[in-house]
């Protein structure tokens, strides 16, 4: 019970610094030191293990892949390759919906801050020639936004648990595409379902140019997926192959490519980033986590429920994939030893679980900017979160049970 409760002293730390809008790699760094001190680690041997964690292999790895998908989609965003993907949507998918919901999900494909305050605009434009309500429009903005989050090899947070894990991307994207399956039809039950069906117009363009606009301005993502997901070749090889073929289609020049990598390094990222991988190599070796089955049977919870909990709460305090990783994850990983279950199932269990909880949190930034921009009601909002949220925790155990 007492390390339940110097864990619990280092999340409550953790929330409170966030809530006061401390950055995140510095946060974490300092609950590396707190758990030192609460778990009696020496300050010699957490330097060295803080210093061990920051040159890992898999940490230099993940900086590099969320470096090179930052360069990216700097680039989609000078070439206005988003901007034309919606355009040609419009012409290309005759059902009005669809578009509602591609549009976020689509510009979802492409990490970066604000990605929903991105697609907001372009959502409440169709949405209000469809009639559709502040509340709804809030919903399919958010939410389809994040569904493909869960399989989507460009996000920090997928690589990071893959990374914790110890498994490839791929792999792991093989066992948590269902989840993104049932996030897509939660969004379309509680989200289009209602909505009457509309042509929203041709814009001046033929379909035919419309799909060849499309295929233009989606092709650098739709490489990424072929070479990452379907051929499973190296992330980092990938990433760069896709951004040289960027550079040249798009005759983008030398000082250009300053000016575009001068954009592709936000400090926050790259400390947030640092800070996980330095916070899972300390609690590893204070022994905290070793102390986490012991505390938690103790209560009397069966191991499977721990293991979707921890990552769960931590995801709702935090509102931040990154935080709920590093915190939850590392912290009941240990568990899934004691369980008669596949290791990149539970992953996803946990995955599932830490994702659920920054979906549901009201930290979460997305969700609290999109409700603010569209005036929508929490309460309603919350109406249609919660039961999608919900299916997909379903079939995240469905995972878990039949792997």
């Amino acid at each position: 019970m007492l390390d339940l409760l110097k864990l619990t002293v280092i999340l409550a730390l953790t929330v409170l610094l966030l809530m006061r809008k401390w950055e995140l790699g510095l946060v974490l760094l300092l609950d590396s030191v707190v758990a030192a001190v609460l778990f009696a680690y020496p300050p010699v041997a957490m330097v060295l293990s803080a210093f061990q964690g920051l040159i890992a292999n898999e940490t230099l790895k993940l900086v590099g892949a969320v470096f090179l998908v930052l360069v990216l989609a700097e680039l989609l965003h000078r070439t206005h390759s988003m901007v034309k993907m919606v355009s040609s949507l419009q012409v290309v998918v005759s059902d009005s919906r669809v578009v509602l919901a591609l549009i976020p999900a689509l510009i979802g494909l492409m990490p970066m801050l604000g990605g929903a305050m991105f697609s907001a605009p372009m959502v409440d434009g169709i949405g209000t020639q469809l009639k559709v309500s502040p509340d709804r429009k809030t919903f399919v903005n958010y939410w389809f936004r994040h569904a493909m989050e869960y399989v989507w090899p460009l996000y920090s947070s997928l690589l990071m648990v893959a990374a914790l894990l110890e498994v490839s991307p791929a792999t792991f994207i093989g066992a948590a595409y269902p989840l993104s399956l049932a996030a897509i039809i939660g969004g379309v039950l509680w989200g289009l379902l209602g909505i009457p069906r509309q042509d929203l117009g041709q814009n001046g363009q033929t379909k035919r140019t419309a799909w060849r606009e499309l295929f233009v301005s989606t092709w650098p993502l739709s490489l990424v997926i072929l070479l990452v997901v379907v051929l499973q070749l190296n992330m980092l090889v990938s990433l760069c192959g896709v951004i040289l073929l960027v550079l040249l289609v798009k005759r983008i020049g030398p000082w250009q490519w300053l000016d575009v990598l001068k954009h592709s390094v936000p400090l926050r990222t790259f400390s947030a980033i640092l800070g996980v991988m330095i916070f899972k190599r300390v609690v590893e070796d204070a022994g905290a986590v070793q102390t986490i089955p012991a505390a938690m049977s103790g209560l009397g919870l069966p191991p499977l429920l721990i293991t979707f909990l921890v990552p769960l709460v931590t995801g709702l305090l935090t509102g931040a994939p990154p935080a709920a990783m590093a915190l939850g994850v590392p912290l009941v990983a240990p568990l899934m030893d004691t369980l008669a279950i596949d290791r990149v199932a539970g992953g996803v269990w946990m995955f599932a679980g830490s994702f659920s909880g920054v979906l549901l949190s009201p930290l979460h930034l997305c969700l609290a900017l999109t409700r603010d921009y569209f005036g929508a009601s929490w309460g309603r909002l919350y109406r249609a979160i919660v039961p999608a949220v919900a299916l997909v925790i379903a079939v995240a155990l469905g995972v878990v049970l039949l792997r």
